[in-house]
């Protein structure tokens, strides 16, 4: 099975609990796989997994009850404006995506994450909610200097309408 059908697999549908893609995630990704649930306008947090305190070390509550902790805490400064930008456009566009950035942990390390975002359009065509899974990726990228912040469509999508 191809990366794209995995993912529609993990998420499958847009009404599906968000326990349930946790479940399908972990079986997929493994247990450290960060699920995750948010409001598409905003990108407040409304569910993190346990693993993401696990693995970045940040409780899961800062996730929900600060409304800018992914990109203030999460994204690393060098990362923060592009990773923010593809997102928001992607989400904008409808468009479900892909991208890598660095990320700090509570005790300041780098980690890498590879994100793979679902976008929910509501029923007055308007994205309404972002669905993730976050994937540690630093053991691929060690030694990296730049960051490949974004999937190979990434062009395609600045392009297109």
């Amino acid at each position: 099975m191809n990366r794209d059908s995995k993912l529609k697999a993990v998420f499958g549908r847009d009404t599906d609990p968000i326990s349930d893609v946790e479940q399908r995630a972990i079986e997929e990704f493994g247990p450290d796989a960060i699920v995750w649930e948010g409001d598409a306008m905003t990108f407040a947090f409304s569910f993190v997994s346990a693993s993401a305190e696990k693995v970045l070390g940040h409780g899961r509550s800062r996730w929900t009850k600060e409304l800018t902790f992914w990109a203030d805490h999460v994204v690393a400064p060098e990362d923060r404006e592009e990773a923010i930008a593809y997102c928001a456009l992607a989400t904008a566009k409808k468009r479900d995506h892909v991208f890598e950035y660095r990320a700090r942990t509570r005790d300041g390390q780098t980690r890498w994450l590879r994100d793979y975002v679902k976008v929910i359009v509501g029923a007055k065509g308007i994205p309404v909610k972002l669905r993730g899974v976050m994937i540690d990726v630093s053991g691929e990228r060690q030694g990296a200097a730049a960051p490949p912040l974004f999937s190979p469509a990434r062009e395609e999508l600045l392009k297109t309408g």
